[in-house]
């Protein structure tokens, strides 16, 4: 990224010469005599460095460089003097300004001290950055889950029950991409067991076999590739918190197994004797409508309402768009830092695609695309080109955007075979589109004869 730099020397001479080192390094170059002209100039430009002479015709630079630093305080300033002006420029650094160099200039030590400036400028903005993701990250719950519209604000409220309640279980269900991970989260580190283990497993990810010595462990030689005793993750969560995500993919003999864990508390190994007792809060969630998978005979009954002692259904980005913008400058923020990168912003073209996506792919797809609008612009500002918001599948929004009257089951066939279509048949690009697990993916295409 070119940095823009702006000149302000009354000396025609000296400001062109300087003009012409620089650009040659580069930079885009701004060039004024009279603190008047630059004015206006900093309206229109977002300046990296300003190179400002002590004496203009129409200004002292101290009196200046006060009035910058509260109008511009990212923008560098570096202060030409000639050798009887040392006082002034050392009362010009007390203001604020980065550094001061001596009339004649010498070209290496204004080079060196430009790129200094341009990085401890890029360091100070990390900085603000940093402190203002730490202060969210430790204020709680609310801060952590962004959200202002009256909707979020219930769900953060009943969350923020629920983790100063003594729970042992909790049902968290909404769309992929809605943050269920992320309430699982908050929860526990709001909660009484915030200093214990927060586990977690995707029931979607392992075939039924594997998992159950994934949650229970096993002893050495309970079956074949079982070499040594491995320790379960209901044993590591002890004290703590097991999250299991995508539990409506949960294999039914497995089902019966959890929920006389979660009566009882206790469990033996695989190809064990021994019960081990263990502390564990179950925290599952789902992007499945599992009362449907209950009348089907997908999943127990009993376990369904077991875990659905305390509901918390969490909605729709598009259900709550006066959020957008709010969670994508937090993103941004992330990436800056990650990046190391300043970002002034989205440009009110990208504003505007923002808020009138219909986001199927939620939070999660939001985060994806405010991070590659951060990786490909070129500027200090976001454009709609860099973000690439798709614009198929359920990509515009409208005022009357509304779920068509259909049986949930015909409409998740139907949103499966648009994903299709559009992947050309590539089935690990639909399941990220999606936004669910391949394994997933694969069950629902049997399930709707689209395989």
């Amino acid at each position: 990224m070119s940095h823009e730099i702006l000149i302000i020397e009354d000396s025609v001479l000296v400001s062109m010469s300087l003009k012409d080192l620089l650009e040659e390094k580069g930079y885009s170059v701004s060039v004024c005599e009279t603190a008047k002209e630059s004015a206006k100039i900093l309206k229109k430009t977002d300046f990296s460095v300003a190179i400002l002479d002590m004496m203009l015709p129409d200004a002292n630079g101290r009196d200046l460089l006060k009035k910058w630093k509260k109008s511009y305080p990212d923008m560098a300033v570096i202060i030409f003097t000639a050798h009887g002006d040392i006082d002034s420029a050392v009362d010009c650094l007390k203001a604020g300004a980065y550094d001061f160099l001596p009339k004649p200039v010498d070209n290496i030590k204004l080079l060196s001290t430009i790129e200094n400036a341009i990085k401890h400028s890029a360091l100070s903005n990390q900085v603000v950055v940093l402190k203002e993701l730490r202060k969210r990250s430790d204020s709680g719950v609310l801060n952590k889950i962004i959200g202002d519209s009256p909707a979020m604000m219930e769900i953060v409220n009943l969350a923020k029950q629920v983790a100063q309640s003594d729970y042992s279980c909790l049902l968290i269900t909404g769309e992929s991409g809605t943050g269920k991970g992320l309430f699982a989260k908050t929860i526990h580190k709001a909660g009484k067991r915030k200093d214990k283990p927060f586990v977690e497993v995707n029931c979607s990810a392992l075939p039924a076999t594997l998992i159950e010595s994934e949650l229970f462990g096993h002893k050495r030689g309970a079956f074949t590739d079982a070499k040594e005793d491995k320790i379960g993750l209901f044993e590591m969560a002890d004290g703590g918190t097991l999250f299991l995500d995508e539990i409506g993919d949960m294999d039914l003999a497995l089902q019966s197994k959890l929920l006389k864990v979660m009566e009882e508390q206790t469990f033996r190994r695989i190809g064990d004797t021994k019960e081990i007792k263990v502390d564990v809060a179950i925290i599952a969630a789902t992007n499945q409508m599992l009362e449907q998978h209950v009348e089907c005979g997908k999943f127990r009954m009993d376990l369904y309402y077991r875990l659905n002692v305390i509901p918390l259904k969490l909605i729709p980005l598009r259900e709550r768009m006066k959020d957008v913008m709010s969670i994508a400058d937090h993103f941004l923020m992330e990436f800056s830092l990650k990046f190391g990168k300043q970002y002034k912003g989205f440009s009110k073209d990208a504003v505007k695609e923002l808020n009138s996506y219909a986001w199927p792919g939620n939070v999660r797809e939001l985060r994806n695309v405010v991070e590659r609008g951060c990786i490909l612009s070129q500027s200090d500002e976001i454009n709609t080109k860099e973000l690439m918001i798709p614009k198929d599948l359920t990509a515009t929004r409208s005022e009357n955007f509304a779920i068509p009257p259909l049986p949930l089951a015909d409409i998740e066939k139907m949103v499966i075979e648009s994903a299709m279509n559009n992947s050309d048949g590539n089935k690990n690009k639909a399941a990220k589109v999606l936004g669910i697990h391949r394994t997933t993916l694969y069950k629902k295409l049997e399930e709707y004869g689209l395989d």
